[in-house]
């Protein structure tokens, strides 16, 4: 652990200890593989059809708050999301079981649980330290997919809205990267919903703006993104390259 950013391996090569590298990850829709998952789950079988991104490693907020939980709200507001994963392997796209997956993202203003100081939120600086809200760790079951649910991520400087995941595959095998979101549906967020719609017209940062998706690179995956009666559902397939294959 230095500055407060958690060091962890490649997955596709040896590292020396304590080294900060660039791990590489499979993430991303396959052609044709929007809402794929569960009700699709022979997508994950079908060979050549996932497309090689390198990740964009864990970021600055991450930490392990031990807690093992489908709903990661603990009560915060915002707008209803349901976020799906599926975690396939790179090199045939079969499903993955039993792979850890956290994921952890910032709130309605922009403020991610346990830090006490975080420029670029707009809002007046107030303490969150030891609140563990809108993060949380679930297993993959046989058919690779993971769930949790929680609220739409807001903006805060530089950054439009995303949600971090880090898998960790066994060993020190893992990787670490970011789930965006279309514009029309943080448009439609920051619009109608509260919280989100006191800060809209503060909003400087939208995704072709964002540092990680400027210029047509995609650092991470796209949600497909889908309307449900109390707010939104939101599906990804991660694919992730192992030592093993």
């Amino acid at each position: 652990m230095a500055n407060g950013h958690l060091r962890i391996r490649p997955i596709w090569r040896a590292a020396p200890a304590g080294a900060v590298d660039r791990r590489r990850l499979i993430a991303g829709f396959a052609a044709g593989a929007a809402g794929a998952l569960v009700s699709r789950p022979l997508l994950a079988q079908a060979p050549g059809r996932c497309v090689l991104t390198p990740d964009s490693g864990e970021g600055p907020f991450y930490f392990d708050p031990d807690l093992v939980r489908v709903d990661i709200t603990e009560g915060v507001p915002g707008a209803p999301l349901e976020l799906s994963m599926q975690v396939v392997r790179a090199s045939d796209c079969a499903t993955l079981d039993g792979a850890r997956v956290d994921v952890w993202h910032a709130d309605a203003i922009g403020l991610y649980s346990g830090y006490r100081r975080q420029p670029g939120t707009g809002e007046p600086s107030y303490s969150v330290e030891g609140r563990t809200f809108l993060r949380g760790t679930q297993f993959t079951d046989a058919g690779g997919n993971v769930r949790f649910r929680t609220i739409y991520p807001s903006w805060y400087g530089g950054r439009t809205p995303h949600v971090h995941f880090k898998i960790f595959l066994g060993g020190d095998e893992a990787v670490a990267s970011q789930l965006f979101f279309p514009d029309e549906f943080n448009s439609e967020v920051f619009e109608r919903y509260a919280p989100y719609n006191e800060r809209a017209e503060r909003r400087r940062t939208f995704n072709d703006g964002d540092s990680f998706l400027r210029g047509g690179r995609v650092v991470g995956a796209f949600c497909d993104m889908r309307r449900t009666d109390g707010g939104y559902r939101g599906e990804a397939v991660v694919a992730v390259e192992t030592r093993n294959g």
